[in-house]
């Protein structure tokens, strides 16, 4: 009888049939207690399949609505196949899900679909971000007066450009009363965590491009310039007029 496997080994090879992959060499050494141990090994993998499909349900909640649920199992239980999981956390599971949605051939018909996926995710992210404490009104005027000063958003605080109805094909997903939108009406969203709960807003491309600059650390000055390169007209005072009325600002 050949040497046992090392312990490493064994969970490399038990890994890779979790994948999907095959392990025969593996088979040999499982107890099999009545069930052949190439069908335990399956049980195995079709309920890691059952718990990634169970996570992406949890934090795609609208794009299961909108393709229904079979298909999304069906989709998620690929992904899971091919990509898995690459964390112990699950709930870093599935930022990946919306590249992978946009590059299947069945919803080349839909290209919007892996846009609301994207702003599910940023959903995931911001309800999970740390907190912080809004930032004082006289530090932030004075930083607002300092040209190479830096704005410092809420660590929840996430913006989507999207040439897609992404918020409002999100409400129609989830919302009863909402009504059904025309996807191909471009919306930028600003998403931040009130207590636990995620809030949404639409704003304007301006907008979006501000808050993102501030997201990425850049200086006041630097924010407004991108802003302005994508409406010359809007005044500065509109630019900040979301951050502020949310108290999106952090100390």
């Amino acid at each position: 009888m050949p040497a046992p496997p090392s312990l490493s080994e064994l969970q490399h090879a038990f890994a890779q049939v979790l994948q999907g992959g095959e392990a025969p060499a593996l088979q040999a050494w499982i107890a099999g207690h009545g069930i052949d141990p190439a069908a335990r090994l399956r049980i195995y993998r079709h309920a890691g399949y059952a718990i990634h499909v169970d996570a992406l349900a949890t934090s795609y909640p609208a794009l299961r609505r909108l393709l229904g649920e079979d298909s999304f199992d069906g989709l998620a239980t690929r992904h899971a196949a091919w990509h898995g999981s690459r964390s112990g956390n699950l709930q870093d599971y599935g930022a990946d899900f919306a590249d992978f949605i946009a590059a299947q051939a069945e919803t080349a018909a839909w290209p919007w679909l892996g846009e609301v996926a994207r702003l599910e995710w940023l959903r995931q992210q911001a309800v999970l971000a740390a907190d912080a404490a809004p930032a004082d009104p006289a530090a932030l005027l004075a930083a607002l007066a300092d040209a190479k000063g830096a704005l410092r958003l809420h660590p929840s605080v996430r913006v989507l450009r999207s040439d897609w109805a992404v918020l409002d094909l999100w409400r129609h997903a989830l919302l009863p009363d909402a009504g059904a939108p025309d996807p191909s009406a471009a919306q930028a969203v600003l998403l931040w965590r009130e207590q636990t709960q995620v809030a949404m807003r639409a704003i304007t491309p301006a907008q979006a491009v501000f808050a993102q600059a501030l997201y990425r650390r850049a200086p006041p000055a630097d924010a407004l310039a991108a802003a302005l390169a994508v409406d010359a007209a809007v005044p500065p005072e509109a630019l900040l007029q979301p951050l502020l009325e949310h108290a999106l600002f952090a100390a």
